[in-house]
């Protein structure tokens, strides 16, 4: 509550206002019951107290509406509110205390003048109450900006070195595929890392564009089987014919291979009972289908697949792709654009 209300400024605050009351009052010695004193000193410091904190609930509320920190918006409805509530509290505090407070050169009788003084002295102590809480606020405002502001250097610092760590990591990758091929003497070994190399340069080139040709997804595609087939030997066959003049139409990056993964993923895959995937052309669609015979298992599912795939369509191309599965076929159709 204390640094909600800024209480540590606002009780010094309605203190001073107090004091401030009893000290004109004793220089123009309206009383000379001290009890009178205490009674103002209660009186006044109650009403600054209460108004400085129901300003704070006013400019929480009032930029709650996101009204762009208006100033006088804020102003007029404080000041509007502090003269209300400056003779409310009068009304109550006579009727608790059943004492009205005197107020200077007002005959107790003239109780329309009186009232009128108690609603200048609210407005004019509720205005200085509201010019400090609006100002404590800007303020607040600022620091929690400066240090958002300075989170997001923090963030772009550390983005900056997670980007410098990402371009060195790549020539470690490419210079250790060199140094593997050059170890070894087989063909077979130096194919390998040559086809995984391809594989992971596509992977770079590719991360952060939303189109390749069909043309460059099927070289990719090509080392990705290598790789693939030299993992699962006769446990996977693969068959692609695609219409040369589609062959520059556009698709999203790594479509093929995640639609390879999928049916890796899904289906048994044994030499007895090889999955065969075929990856061919129709009209101006790019067909991946493969045969059924789904794991009794399947491994939790990491987000990446035909959901991805989907997606991506809908936000590149305002299309939609299309799955069927039809007599032990999973078939899946992408339009080439």
């Amino acid at each position: 509550m204390l640094k909600r209300f800024n209480l540590k400024i606002g009780i010094p605050f309605a203190l001073l206002c107090s004091a401030f009351a009893i000290l004109l009052s004793f220089i123009r010695i309206e009383s000379g019951n001290a009890g009178q004193y205490v009674h103002l000193s209660y009186y006044y410091f109650s009403l600054s107290l209460l108004t400085w904190i129901g300003n704070h609930y006013l400019i929480d509320f009032i930029y709650s509406k996101r009204d762009n920190y208006n100033a006088t918006l804020f102003y007029v409805y404080s000041i509007l509110g502090g003269c209300i509530f400056a003779v409310l509290f009068d009304v109550l505090n006579t009727q608790i205390t059943g004492k009205m407070l005197p107020v200077y050169q007002i005959k107790a009788g003239d109780d329309f003048k009186r009232m009128l003084m108690i609603a200048l002295r609210g407005t004019l102590t509720n205005g200085l109450n509201a010019f400090l809480v609006f100002n404590l606020n800007q303020m607040k405002v600022r620091e929690r900006a400066l240090l958002e502001l300075e989170h997001l250097k923090q963030a772009q610092l550390q983005a900056n070195l997670s980007s410098l760590k990402e371009q060195l990591s790549p020539h470690f990758l490419f210079n250790t595929f060199s140094t593997l091929s050059s170890l070894s003497t087989e063909q077979n070994v130096k194919d390998f890392v040559e086809e995984m190399a391809n594989v992971y340069r596509y992977l770079l080139d590719y991360h952060n564009n939303d189109l390749a040709t069909l043309q460059q997804e099927l070289t990719f595609t090509e080392s990705y089987l290598y790789i693939v087939k030299t993992r699962m030997e006769e446990a996977i066959k693969i068959k692609i014919e695609v219409d040369q003049q589609l062959l520059l139409r556009s698709i999203p990056p790594l479509t093929i291979q995640l639609l390879i993964e999928n049916a890796i993923k899904h289906n048994i895959t044994a030499a007895s009972k090889p999955l065969i995937i075929n990856i061919y052309t129709q009209g101006e669609e790019l067909i991946v289908c493969n045969n059924l015979q789904p794991k009794l298992s399947v491994q939790s599912s990491s987000g990446i697949g035909l959901n991805n795939i989907a997606q991506r369509y809908r936000l590149l191309f305002d299309q939609e792709i299309k799955i069927e599965t039809n007599k032990g076929m999973f078939t899946v159709m992408l339009p080439l654009k």
